[in-house]
């Protein structure tokens, strides 16, 4: 969990946006292709919200995002294409 208390799901949201990112979409886009509406994933991705087991199992089934890596930023369950960017993400803190 996050240490700012106005951002309790900071560490989440930094996933969220990092991958968002990676693949190129706006949150337009990105909350199109896994099925919720573009002000739910801003919730998410600001950092006051926590990502619903539902958001998290559509990521995992749209594109392989393990829930070890969304909740917690365990990235051992990652594709390992996916692993790489994440470790080698300079704007990202890693649990490694």
């Amino acid at each position: 969990m996050s240490s700012d208390p106005q951002k309790p799901f900071a560490d989440i949201a930094a996933r969220l946006v990092w991958h968002r990112e990676l693949e190129g979409m706006t949150q337009q886009e990105y909350a199109e292709r896994i099925g919720v509406k573009r002000s739910r994933l801003s919730q998410w991705e600001g950092g006051h919200h926590r990502l619903s087991l539902d958001g998290a199992l559509a990521l995992r089934r749209t594109f392989g995002l393990s829930l070890d890596f969304m909740f917690e930023g365990i990235d051992d369950a990652l594709p390992m294409t996916l692993r790489r960017a994440w470790r080698d993400s300079p704007r990202v803190s890693h649990s490694r």
